[in-house]
């Protein structure tokens, strides 16, 4: 997919799943009514619960996000939060209407690029990065096992092999499920982008690269058409031949804004 004026890209794989349980969503100014700024909403959900109720959950929390927030107003963040609530909802009546449903749940990162900047929510563990000038850095909370282990690391509780193997690093803290989410990740204020920056949201199949892969496959191809920069880093995913290698979206905008 390559649209809005070239301004977003985005590619899915399954990996070495046979399915696929990531979804996204996208809107823009045109979208939303408005005839002048940029306003762009970008969105990407890592379902889980199984092949079918993985993917009914991401693809459920996709749509109530985009059209909850297609007839919102308001503080940006505020209606970020509002939207997850109401995904959060629709996820909850879907598994009463359907109980075989029970264990489906989806992470998500959304991000809303304005005139006053970036702005953000998340659950789970899809990261969220903003590229310039050849520096990746990530804006959202990890909200797995991962960064706690770390933690463990660094106060020599553990070894950081131990931390690598730990079974539970993948684990999630946080999901949306339909229920209370215990950690929510949201900007507390916007954060400037400048014309020549890359959003990038993906689902957590992109970590299959390290953060410098990513920053140098988005350095090599920044002149290039965005499509190219998502081709390459899936390209880059494929090389890796990961044998449990998990379905990745990739989502790459590029702002307008001085």
């Amino acid at each position: 997919m390559d649209g809005v004026n070239g301004r977003v890209a985005a590619l899915q794989i399954t990996g070495r799943r046979d399915y696929q349980e990531d979804s996204f969503g996208l809107l823009d100014e045109r979208d939303l009514g408005l005839d002048h700024g940029e306003h762009a909403v970008l969105l990407v959900a890592d379902g889980m619960g199984g092949h079918v109720g993985g993917a009914i959950a991401s693809d459920l929390l996709c749509k109530t996000f985009i059209e909850a927030y297609s007839r919102s107003s308001g503080p940006i963040v505020e209606r970020l939060r509002t939207c997850l609530d109401e995904a959060n909802a629709a996820i909850a009546a879907a598994v009463a209407e359907n109980p075989a449903l029970d264990s489906m749940g989806s992470t998500l990162v959304a991000a809303v690029v304005a005139s006053d900047g970036l702005h953000w929510i998340s659950v789970g563990d899809s990261p969220l990065w903003l590229f310039r000038e050849g520096q990746l850095e990530r804006l959202n909370a990890d909200h797995s096992m991962t960064p706690v282990l770390a933690e463990f690391v660094a106060a020599g509780r553990m070894t950081a092999e131990q931390a690598a193997r730990h079974s539970s690093r993948h684990s999630l803290r946080s999901v949306v499920m339909g229920d209370e989410m215990p950690l929510i990740d949201v900007s507390s204020r916007p954060v400037a982008v400048e014309e020549g920056d890359r959003v990038v949201l993906a689902s957590d199949g992109l970590l299959a690269l390290d953060e410098q892969e990513i920053a140098d496959i988005l350095k090599k191809t920044r002149d290039a058409p965005l499509e190219d920069s998502g081709a390459a880093l899936i390209q880059a995913v494929e090389g890796a031949g990961h044998p449990d290698q998990d379905n990745v979206t990739v989502l790459l905008y590029a702002p307008t804004a001085d």
